[in-house]
Order: C-alpha cells, then structure tokens, then sequence
C-alpha cells in the first residue's frame, strides 16, 4: 500500500471519530461543548483549578478559558471561589449540575474504552508493537504541529 494511500485511509479515520464524537456530544449532552465538558472534567479532578490551568489543559488561551468559565457559571455547571491566601485569583467547583455532568462523562468515557478498546482484541502481540509505534510517532507528530500553531 503507498503512503498517499495510508495518508487517506487514515483521514477518513479522522473524519469518522469526528462524526462519532460530535453526534454522541449532541445526544448526550445537549447544550454543552467540547472544551465546556472538558473544562466540567477539569475542575472535577483538580482541587485548586483557575483559567491559567484550564487554558493549559484545554491547550487555549487564557482568554478562551474564561469565556467558557463564564458560560459554565451562567449555566450553573460551576461556582466560584477565592482563597484567603489570594482573593484576586478565581478558583472553580462543579455544581451539583456540574458533579453529574462530570460522573456522567467518567462513565462515558469508562464504556467507550471498555467498548472500544476490544478492537485491538484482533492483533497478536507483534502487530500491537507495531500499532503502538505508530500511535508514538503520530502523536508526537501532531504534537509538534499544535506548537507550531501557536
């Protein structure tokens, strides 16, 4: 097989999670985006989080995170709060809204591997390595071209 023909196979992959993922996004949680259910995933495992940390893990400027912050606290998915320590700095909890949103995606997230992952049932030991090694190198690669955006 040529590469330009792997390149294609591996873009109508792309395309069809892309699908996936949108249509599951909408079903199951209607109102809320990506990067707010992410943000909602954020705040749900890290105690002190403030919009520099959701801009790092979202991978977005400071300013994209606070705009979704103040969508999820005029949604009411989040609260916020300050220590005594530092009154300036806003750090963020999940509602009782928000803590389901958070449980439920845990247990999407939970199913869809349990689900999915039975796919590489199909490769003896061998071609995992070499399914692996190609995760690696794609990964590492769309690695370097997120940076290069920036």
């Amino acid at each position: 097989m040529k590469n330009k023909d792997m390149f294609k196979e591996l873009v109508d992959i792309f395309q069809l999670v892309d699908i996936l993922n949108k249509n599951g996004f909408e079903k199951e949680y209607g109102e809320l985006n990506i990067n707010e259910i992410h943000t909602i995933d954020f705040i749900g495992k890290n105690v002190k989080n403030n919009s520099s940390e959701i801009s790092k893990y979202l991978n977005i400027t400071r300013g994209g995170a606070t705009k979704i912050v103040k969508k999820l606290l005029e949604k009411n998915y989040i609260l916020e709060y300050s220590i005594p320590e530092n009154k300036k700095e806003k750090y963020f909890n999940l509602t009782k809204t928000g803590e389901d949103i958070y449980k439920k995606h845990l247990k999407n997230h939970k199913e869809a591997q349990e689900r999915d992952s039975k796919i590489f049932d199909a490769f003896d030991l061998n071609e995992k390595k070499v399914i692996n090694k190609f995760f690696n190198i794609l990964k590492n690669d769309l690695k370097k071209k997120v940076v290069t955006l920036k």
